[in-house]
């Protein structure tokens, strides 16, 4: 844990044998405590006996690290490396069931889920990505990007492919499947960012940019849900701003949980 990212566990009443854990990873200016009570992730592990990771950045600004080259390469440090930690930890300490850890977060919870999913495929099974950018969009040696925030890092689907693949070189396993969701009228993390996650992680996949399925009013009345074969699926939300509503059912129901 390099950076100091700490973390707080929601363990239920009654764990399931072999519970699956879910990361739950909070937006800039927020903590773990903002995303425990601001979701009903808590209540659902009662339910369902599943354990809840809220991991909190030590970043003054309450934003996570997800531009270094660290937090953007498997095991070598940065925000996600702690958080990793705490996973790795949970599991060990409660048995819980490693091919089912899931990762959900917004804004710049949402950065890093796209940044754990990119840097840990084998610690992670399947990730809900509420308004963010992709995987390493944000990379150089400040902690805001403008550029990227504004629409302006526009690759092609290789390009942003690449990015993933370096960020755990040599791994051949099997990657987590990705949701991800977005307001046209982001105002923070502007739109286009929605069109460069579909193009990095239909590459990834090796999948076309053109859907395989889609659901009109998908969660919400005049929202689109896009489909990219089994393991993409990308959710565009008209007129709605940065301050898009977690839609935690469809979350629960992608993580198979």
């Amino acid at each position: 844990n390099p950076t100091g990212v700490r973390a707080w566990l929601y363990v239920p009443a009654t764990l399931v044998s072999r519970p699956p854990i879910i990361v739950g990873i909070h937006w800039c200016h927020g903590d773990a405590n903002a995303f425990y009570a601001g979701t009903n992730f808590r209540y659902l592990a009662e339910q369902k006996g599943f354990i809840v990771v809220y991991p909190q950045t030590p970043n003054s600004d309450g934003c996570w690290d997800i531009h270094t080259n660290e937090t953007l390469t498997h095991n070598a440090g940065g925000d996600s490396l702690g958080i990793v930690s705490a996973v790795r930890w949970t599991i060990q300490q409660f048995n819980a069931d490693s091919s089912r850890v899931y990762a959900v977060g917004t804004s710049s919870g949402a950065m890093m889920t796209n940044v754990l999913l990119g840097a840990y495929p084998d610690v992670f099974a399947a990730g809900s990505a509420n308004a963010g950018v992709p995987y390493a969009c944000f990379q150089g040696p400040d902690s805001w990007n403008a550029a990227c925030a504004t629409g302006q890092v526009v690759k092609t689907a290789q390009e942003w492919g690449n990015l993933v693949r370096s960020g755990y070189p040599g791994y051949t396993g099997p990657r987590p499947k990705i949701q991800f969701w977005h307001g046209t009228s982001d105002q923070v993390l502007y739109y286009q960012n929605f069109l460069e996650e579909t193009k990095q992680w239909t590459n990834v996949f090796g999948v076309s940019t053109t859907p395989t399925n889609t659901v009109s009013n998908y969660a919400v009345s005049g929202w689109t849900r896009y489909d990219y074969g089994p393991n993409v699926m990308a959710i565009s939300a008209p007129g709605v701003p940065h301050d898009i509503q977690l839609q935690t059912t469809q979350v629960m129901e992608w993580f198979g949980l």
